[in-house]
């Protein structure tokens, strides 16, 4: 199948993307209420005197678009997985996560694991993330936050708040030794760079200057030519050791080497932006002040941050810096590092001054108190097993462990399987973005960017992402010499290859196979994605063929046959499952009537056309700035074909002719970024107004 690229057409009033959310339902479910209830592991009758029941499911997937499944990646190639007989096969727990995912949904189990008073929330399904967010000039809600807490001078171009200092590893242990502040208020210094260069910066090794020197000979007419100066594609983000003068104002005015000065510190920059020209400068550490110790859950936070702006990798469960981000990157043992830092609901810090800061809340704190504050074993976690599940008895709190009673089996490609060389191409293996606040939390139809919510306060998780089913394949476009440190070339079989395999259970009850295997095979009409690129329409498969077998116990124990299963009908159970869990929980009302359930078998049966395909993908840098919510699954398909395609048949054609002129459009673009790190330089928009006066005037 030759992948396709997408032409994007702007949406005016909604976000869009290839992902969607199934929301969590009202209340989570409990299976059984404490450990003693779980059914034995080597005895065929339950806790009820109920015949239990063990057997296999057999299987067989179907490629309907072309498919890649990869363990792990050879060097920046992805190839699909060889199992130990050097055949193609989706290992046993790519299929494992996919069912007990259907089945958390189905069975309205809980993802939040109980509380405990050191370690927050123990045993949850989803980790419990506290993100980082940098917002100076984007008009929302958080942006007003981000300023309040940094008060952010416009004039000085500084932060008020924020205070430097050194931060250093002991053991992997990491703490803050506050900086000397040589004039009172101001923690660090900024120099310009034409003031670096003529105050003895071109003799400093270590330095790294954002443009070349010949722009000292156009000071006056600075804006017009910075780019044709620019070194961004020659420049890193540096920091060295100098010695440095003050005057009586708090200004730089001399750059020497350690000694040849009065005040001795290090100087920095951190990552280009086209009208940039700061650096900063910060003094010595002061050995009379105490040193802050950073908790390992900012930490921890950091190094998450860094991989989702893709300063960072994980590679074979190591933390790996990418390539020129060593500025970024937290020092290694007993060494120690210039930083900023601010102490205000919490220690927040960073190696710019307009550092990213933490948020007060982590994301377990926007599951509600309904659905996770809840002691008992859900339908899922019987069946899958758990460790150190927590449960009260007699007022103790104690812990306990159960072996899950399913295993899976690699799902074998049938026959030699075939590779797509079509669809060998380089795409990005984007990390899911819940920092995306106006995407991943639960919006306000109405809400405008100003009233956003943000992971502080009152705010609740969108669900469980779940991505778009595709008819066709994406071709992102990926340039050759963009993002070579995050690019994977993948090598997919082709659409129509079948995969068989075998899930095994033992001493189920008819509730929990009946919830196997529907989470399995889901409704008819549904398909799954697994594997690699599902955002671009890679991996969507059918499971059919679906055979269950159970253990005949009489024959079992009664001959020596070897022959014992008897095939089954697996829809029966199906309906045993529904029947028993609505008349259990949901006062006889239909369990497919609930919300989460109508999300999840919509999202998994409705195939995207390619002629709808600007509709699910993923938002260019100008459509994600404007912060537009993204409409629930069941409003979606209502939204696009109203104010969607209204706003897109009417605002089209004017966006694309805004867009036709590249010049002005990376001049805003340039200006926003410039903005956002409060580098933007007022005569630049002056330049522009004119420039643009200039225009209409000709045209008059």
């Amino acid at each position: 199948m030759k992948p396709k690229e997408v032409k994007t057409k702007y949406i005016e009033n909604y976000s869009v993307a290839p992902y969607n959310f199934v929301s969590l339902p009202r209340f989570a479910v409990v299976k059984y209420k404490k450990p003693q209830e779980l059914p034995p592991h080597n005895d065929f009758i339950g806790r009820d005197k109920s015949t239990l029941l063990s057997g296999y499911i057999e299987y067989t997937l179907e490629a309907k678009t072309p498919i890649i499944v990869s363990k792990e990646l050879e060097g920046r190639d992805a190839k699909f997985f060889i199992n130990a007989d050097g055949k193609y096969a989706i290992p046993g727990s790519t299929m494992r996560g996919m069912v007990r995912t259907n089945a958390q949904i189905l069975s309205f189990s809980n993802i939040v694991g109980e509380k405990d008073k050191d370690k927050g929330y123990i045993n949850s399904y989803i980790e419990d993330s506290r993100f980082l967010y940098r917002d100076i000039a984007s008009g929302t809600s958080l942006n007003k936050k981000y300023n309040n807490i940094l008060t952010i001078d416009p004039k000085r171009r500084v932060a008020e708040n924020i205070k430097a200092g050194y931060i250093i590893n002991r053991g992997d242990k990491f703490y803050i030794q506050p900086a000397k502040e040589l004039k009172k208020g101001i923690p660090y210094f900024r120099v310009d760079e034409l003031q670096l260069r003529k105050i003895g910066g071109e003799r400093i090794e270590g330095i790294n200057f954002l443009y070349d020197r010949d722009l000292l000979k156009h000071e006056n007419e600075l804006n017009k030519i910075l780019k044709c100066h620019s070194r961004e594609k020659s420049y890193t983000p540096y920091q060295t050791e100098i010695s440095f003068d003050l005057n009586e104002v708090g200004n730089v005015i001399k750059i020497g080497k350690v000694g040849e000065c009065s005040n001795r510190g290090y100087i920095l920059s951190g990552g280009f932006i086209l009208g940039k020209r700061s650096h900063y400068v910060v003094p010595e550490e002061d050995s009379k002040l105490a040193e802050e110790k950073i908790l390992e859950d900012y930490i921890r936070a950091y190094k998450n941050d860094m991989l989702v702006t893709k300063k960072a990798r994980m590679e074979n469960g190591k933390f790996i810096v990418n390539d020129k981000f060593d500025f970024y990157a937290l020092p290694k043992k007993n060494e120690k590092k210039p930083v900023f830092y601010i102490k205000k609901n919490g220690l927040h810090f960073g190696f710019t001054p307009f550092l990213r800061l933490s948020y007060s809340n982590t994301v377990l704190d926007g599951v509600p108190n309904r659905y996770k504050n809840t002691y008992g074993i859900s339908y899922t976690d019987g069946i899958f097993g758990f460790t150190n599940k927590l449960y009260e008895e007699d007022g103790d709190i104690h812990s306990f462990s159960y072996k899950s009673r399913v295993s899976f089996e690699d799902v074998v490609v049938i026959g030699e399987g075939v590779e797509d060389k079509e669809s060998i191409i380089d795409i990005i293996l984007a990390e899911p973005k819940p920092t995306s606040y106006n995407l991943y939390l639960e919006q306000d139809k109405n809400a405008s960017k100003k009233t956003l919510n943000i992971y502080e306060g009152d705010f609740t998780i969108r669900g469980y992402k779940q991505y778009w089913l595709k008819d066709y394949v994406e071709d992102p476009k990926i340039k050759a010499d963009e993002a070579k440190n995050m690019k994977t070339k993948i090598y997919p079989l082709k659409e129509g290859n079948q995969f068989r395999g075998k899930i095994y259970f033992d001493n189920l009850d008819e509730e929990e196979l009946g919830l196997l295997i529907w989470a399995l095979k889901l409704n008819d009409g549904c398909y799954q994605n697994i594997g690699l690129a599902k955002p671009y329409g890679f991996g969507r498969v059918e499971v059919k063929d679906i055979k269950l077998k159970i253990e005949d116990l009489d024959k079992k124990y009664s001959s020596f046959s070897f022959d014992y299963y008897k095939e089954d009908d697996g829809d029966k159970y199906i309906d045993i499952y529904k029947k028993n869990f609505s008349n259990k929980n949901l006062n006889g009302r239909n369990i497919e009537a609930q919300k989460p359930i109508k999300e999840l078998m919509y999202i998994k049966s409705k195939v995207i056309k390619f002629q709808n395909a600007n509709n699910y993908r993923y938002m260019d840098l100008n459509e994600f700035g404007k912060r537009k919510i993204l409409p629930e699954i069941l409003d979606y398909e209502k939204l696009l074909k109203g104010s969607y395609e209204e706003n897109t048949s009417n605002k089209s054609k004017k966006h694309n002719k805004s867009h036709s002129n590249k010049n002005k459009n990376k001049f805003k673009a340039n200006r926003n970024n410039n903005r956002n790190e409060q580098y933007y330089n007022p005569t630049m928009a002056e330049a522009f107004k004119k420039a643009k006066a200039e225009k209409k005037n000709k045209e008059k």
